[in-house]
């Protein structure tokens, strides 16, 4: 009877693991430190400023015998009101902002859903590094990666550069751009680190509301189109990919979409320090 021989290869994976739990946990430490500092502390430091004005005000108008004097608090109730007004109208903005990217993403998800019976396959709200990927689309044009947009207006969207979008002559702005590179990068490389074969994803930028767009050449990284055109869009791309390359990347996006929803769901359990560790 053999000895059994020693393998350390075989605990390099758990070894790899204890390492980087390590390191999350560490970064983990600083994000909660530095969100304490941004979320708390100010607040915190500026209370506790208020009421040491108030004792020292006190204490003063006792010493010296005054008649206490309403203007220095009518003052500082201004500041403090103002102070609160602004951030109120912030979350507002940030309120308004979600409400519209969700109209966005539904009125996609319905016209994906239109396209299943020509070939297309649609994953919605994949998990990326930085932020979530609107939708993800498989089908007999290829593989996209689409950034829903609604946008208040109407008119012309001119499609200058790689870098900008100019609305209604007015207002540039290359956000969206950028945002669908970000989100064609990130399925690109899980595609290839579980694929064989390399598939190019394409960016897609899907404009809601009363828009046309005019590109000045056809040659740009990103596409832009609206929503009203997004189906004729497909229909005039021509065929890269056959049903068997289909199913191989769809198989790889469920196992990507299965592990986010497992994630998520853990993270509902955890208590926050310990839902950081997860990936």
């Amino acid at each position: 009877m053999g000895c059994v021989k020693f393998r350390p290869q075989l605990f390099t994976p758990f070894l790899n693991y204890l390492v980087r739990s390590s390191d999350l946990a560490r970064q983990s430490r600083r994000n909660e430190i530095d969100r304490l500092r941004d979320e708390r502390l100010l607040p915190l430091l500026l209370f506790m400023f208020a009421f040491w004005i108030v004792c020292a005000v006190e204490w003063t108008q006792k010493v010296a015998g005054a008649a206490p004097d309403p203007r220095f608090w009518t003052l500082l109730s201004l500041i403090v009101t103002v102070y609160g007004g602004i951030q109120v109208f912030r979350l507002q903005g940030r309120l308004s902002h979600i409400g519209t990217s969700k109209q966005a993403n539904q009125k996609v998800f319905e016209i994906l859903d239109r396209i299943r019976s020509k070939g297309f396959v649609a994953f919605h709200g994949l998990a990326g590094k930085s932020r979530n990927i609107d939708h993800v689309v498989v089908g007999p044009a290829g593989v996209y990666t689409i950034e829903a947009k609604a946008r208040s207006g109407s008119g012309t969207i001119d499609y200058r550069s790689d870098n900008e979008l100019v609305f209604a002559g007015r207002i540039k702005d290359g956000r969206p751009l950028h945002q669908a590179r970000s989100s064609a990068r990130a399925v690109q490389t899980r595609l290839n680190e579980n694929l064989d074969e390399s598939y190019r994803v394409k960016a897609l930028v899907v404009f809601l509301g009363d828009w046309r767009v005019h590109r000045e050449r056809e040659d740009f990284s990103v596409d832009v189109t609206t929503a009203d055109q997004l189906e004729d869009y497909f229909d005039t791309q021509p065929p890269e990919l056959t049903s068997k390359e289909i199913a191989q990347i769809c198989s790889r996006l469920d196992v990507w979409r299965e592990a986010d929803l497992f994630t998520r769901s853990l993270r509902r359990l955890l208590p926050p320090c310990a839902s950081d560790l997860l990936l």
